[in-house]
């Protein structure tokens, strides 16, 4: 696992967590800040979309890329000063 931070200017900040883990295909990336989309067979679909939604109303941006399974992930928080 690894945390970098970034400046964005004028005066923005990006803040990324990256991972060698299992990845995520395309289509799964597509829907994982959708309210009640889960990859969990006891999961709700809560998290990640409720954790998009506290960073748009700070007025940032919750962004997740990854090139595809077993390849690692990397998210990234960005905001505004």
């Amino acid at each position: 696992m690894a945390f970098s931070c970034r400046a964005i200017p004028p005066s923005g900040i990006a803040i990324s967590i990256s991972d060698n883990g299992s990845g995520v295909d395309p289509e799964t990336q597509s829907q994982l800040f959708t309210h009640g989309f889960t990859t969990k067979p006891d999961g709700h679909g809560f998290g990640l979309h409720g954790s998009t939604n506290a960073i748009k109303s700070a007025g940032g941006k919750l962004s997740l890329e990854s090139a595809g399974p077993n390849q690692g992930a990397t998210a990234t928080i960005t905001l505004p000063r």
